[in-house]
């Protein structure tokens, strides 16, 4: 039996009548959707209440959640910068397990080793799309494998844009899938964390995302491949429409055999 693969929205949906991630959860679920990550790349600011209304609601529903912590983290920099960003991940893995999160992600940014207090939650470094960036596919799975408790989020999208167009076609997904087996053992693959959008991208790399109407990237060979390996975990999707685009990818998958 193939293991679950659920699909969501990178934040609250566009269409939700009301602010906040309680509203967005149950707009997810009116959608036919079931995953909603919650978009903290700003910070972090929520009390414990309203973690447990959003831990509430999510069970209610039956939506699992993930969480992208904020942007700005740096590991190896100055004592005070480092001191800032742990501070960042530590709320991020607190405030998530408050929420019933099961994985949260970030960007590495320039990183060292990662060890945070125990949290029984996904701590996931984020591949990112532009070859300057930390955050090769070799990186993260190297960051995985060393230290315990670290996982990779893969975002086929950016892989797509730091390698200039290159890594989008069924067999290198299947590769990309493959060499995280490899590396990490098939549980990583049981519950993978995926991003995926529409991307443009330039001879840097990672340059925007876009809807899924207007890319080149071949995101259904990317459904193929994650089916074909029974991956289980869920999809986030960061495109601008991101509800309609969620929506489509699941309908995709949902069709395959």
């Amino acid at each position: 039996m193939s293991a679950a693969l659920r699909f969501g929205t990178s934040g609250i949906p566009l269409s939700s009548a009301r602010p906040g991630t309680v509203h967005g959860i149950r707009r997810v679920r009116e959608l036919g959707l079931d995953h909603l990550e919650m978009a903290w790349v700003n910070g972090v600011r929520m009390s414990d209440a309203s973690a447990d209304a959003i831990a509430s609601a999510a069970r209610e529903h039956d939506v699992t959640l993930t969480a992208h912590a904020p942007y700005y983290v740096n590991l190896c920099g100055a004592s005070d910068i480092v001191a800032r960003s742990r501070a960042r991940l530590e709320d991020a893995g607190r405030l998530g397990v408050r929420c019933g999160a099961q994985s949260f992600c970030f960007h590495a940014g320039v990183t060292a080793t990662l060890r945070l207090k125990r949290h029984v939650i996904d701590v996931r470094a984020e591949l990112t799309g532009k070859a300057s960036q930390v955050g090769s596919l070799d990186e993260v799975l190297a960051w995985s494998a060393a230290v315990p408790g670290v996982l990779p989020c893969v975002d086929f999208s950016h892989r797509y844009a730091r390698d200039l167009g290159k890594h989008n076609g069924y067999e290198d997904f299947a590769a990309t899938l493959a060499a995280i087996e490899t590396r990490l053992g098939r549980p990583a693959l049981d519950r993978l964390h995926v991003h995926i959008a529409g991307i443009e991208y330039g001879p840097k790399g990672e340059r925007r995302h876009q809807p899924l109407r207007e890319t080149k990237f071949r995101w259904r060979e990317l459904l193929r491949a994650l089916k074909d390996q029974r991956v289980g975990g869920w999809v986030v999707c960061e495109s601008p429409e991101m509800e309609d685009d969620a929506l489509r990818l699941q309908r995709a998958y949902k069709r395959m055999k």
